[in-house]
């Protein structure tokens, strides 16, 4: 049963495993220095401090990309706010959707509403 015919099948799942492989775990490529790379391109007046910060931990783009959302939304918004906010988001959407509301429909201050919406972090 096992003779020439199969030899394309196989092949193809070989390709496709390959594939599968490389392709998916793309995602996982990204890392924090790609993050320090990011945020430097958004912002080039960010200091190398508050851009670790921002990108410590960062296994996706996320962070940066709400950094960059949030500082277009709240014009005024201090930099070491917008890096409370942003650091460890898992989606900078929920994340700068949250702050939004809590401000406008809460009235809280940028304060109360990086504490409110921004990821959990732990103390050292």
């Amino acid at each position: 049963m096992h003779g020439k015919s199969d030899e394309p099948i196989r092949t193809i799942q070989s390709i496709s495993f390959a594939l599968a492989v490389t392709y998916g775990t793309a995602a996982f490529a990204y890392d924090p220095l790609d993050c320090l790379n990011d945020i430097a391109k958004v912002d080039s007046g960010i200091i190398v401090g508050l851009a670790t910060r921002l990108c410590s931990g960062a296994w996706t783009p996320e962070p940066v990309n709400c950094y960059q959302i949030v500082s277009k939304i709240d014009d005024g918004i201090p930099r070491g706010i917008a890096i409370d906010l942003c650091a460890g988001a898992v989606s900078s959407e929920k994340t700068v959707d949250c702050y939004v509301k809590a401000g406008t429909e809460r009235k809280m201050n940028r304060g109360l509403a990086t504490t409110l919406c921004g990821a959990k972090k732990f103390e050292k």
